[in-house]
């Protein structure tokens, strides 16, 4: 049986990227260096926008809208990407590209770390399913956030409890004062 030395050359190559891991203190510098900035964007949300402070939050499915209000009234405005969830019931890490619920516009910055894993051969960016808490989540959030530049992060239940659900915030923005929640919001998906 003959085998074609490029393919015997291909899959050598895929397997030595795949056992060849970015060192364990280059992955932690990393690591480090995202989540101070994403711990900065979280306090400078927090000052100029109140995060955390209102009682419910909505998201539109179509559009990414993401909404942060309290009594029927929007508050702030910003658009969602999906980096992930880590279930409640199991404690696996699942990345927004393998979510089915999760449209493909909407795990864009997902995607950017997932390949930013390949590049870099970091295993956790790169592969769903493995044994995660919820910190393992704001880990692979700050990274995502550090990869595609967001302005901040939410946490947040999924619609059945199930899972923490992690996103990304940008164009964070004041809504219109007086602005209804459901006037912004075509396909809802709420939580409060």
């Amino acid at each position: 049986m003959f085998i074609h030395p490029k393919l015997i050359a291909c899959t050598l190559g895929l397997l030595a990227v795949s056992a060849c891991e970015m060192p364990n203190e280059r992955y932690v510098d990393l690591l480090t260096r995202a989540d101070s900035s994403l711990t900065a964007k979280q306090d400078r949300l927090r000052r100029d926008f109140n995060l955390g402070a209102y009682g419910r939050y909505d998201y539109d499915e179509a559009t990414g809208a993401f909404v942060l209000s309290d009594s029927g009234f929007a508050r702030v405005i910003a658009d969602a990407q999906f980096v992930g969830e880590v279930s409640r019931r199991d404690s696996v890490w699942t990345w927004a590209w393998e979510l089915p619920a999760i449209p493909s516009r909407l795990a864009i910055m997902a995607n950017a770390a997932r390949w930013y894993g390949w590049r870099h051969r970091i295993r956790l960016l790169r592969e769903s399913g493995w044994h995660a808490e919820e910190v393992d989540g704001w880990e692979m959030t700050s990274l995502t956030s550090w990869i595609g530049d967001a302005d901040g992060a939410y946490r947040a239940p999924s619609s059945d409890s199930s899972a923490f659900v992690f996103l990304l915030l940008t164009k964070v923005r004041w809504a219109p004062p007086g602005q209804r929640v459901e006037s912004l919001i075509r396909s809802p998906r709420s939580h409060e």
